[in-house]
């Protein structure tokens, strides 16, 4: 029996590139994920989220050479942020959400669903995982 389970899976374009802001922080990069569907009218629509990512370690090596645009599959873990901010006088008790990702991989562009299958159905090993750092 599962006790608790804290985890996400994305598949979408960085918007920009992964950045470090020292050699000791860990890489973050944001992820555009976009959901599309016809409504009633016939009418096509979408709406794209973005997600912050929060690399760490090895992982966080080989995110560092991601680039916008790139379509990645992300494992991870949400996480949530609160903070207060004082605003015009007035203190705001507010909240962000980080993915820290325990794993990523790009995924070819172009309509290969097989390739999306495999993604999601086979993601790569630990080993895998480390040949692409090294």
């Amino acid at each position: 029996m599962i006790s608790d389970l804290n985890r996400i899976v994305l598949l979408g374009h960085l918007g920009a590139d992964a950045t470090q802001k020292s050699s000791t922080a860990p890489v973050t990069f944001n992820l555009a994920t976009t959901s599309r569907w016809t409504d009633n009218a016939g009418e096509r629509q979408s709406r794209t989220e973005w997600h912050t990512l929060v690399v760490f370690n090895n992982l966080g090596k080989y995110a560092a050479r991601l680039k916008k645009g790139d379509r990645v599959y992300v494992e991870g873990e949400l996480r949530t942020n609160k903070y207060e901010k004082t605003v015009a006088g007035e203190t705001l008790k507010l909240m962000s959400y980080e993915v820290f990702a325990t794993q990523i991989d790009r995924v070819a562009e172009g309509n290969s669903s097989q390739g999306i299958s495999d993604a999601l159905m086979d993601p790569p090993s630990q080993e895998q995982e480390a040949e692409k750092v090294s």
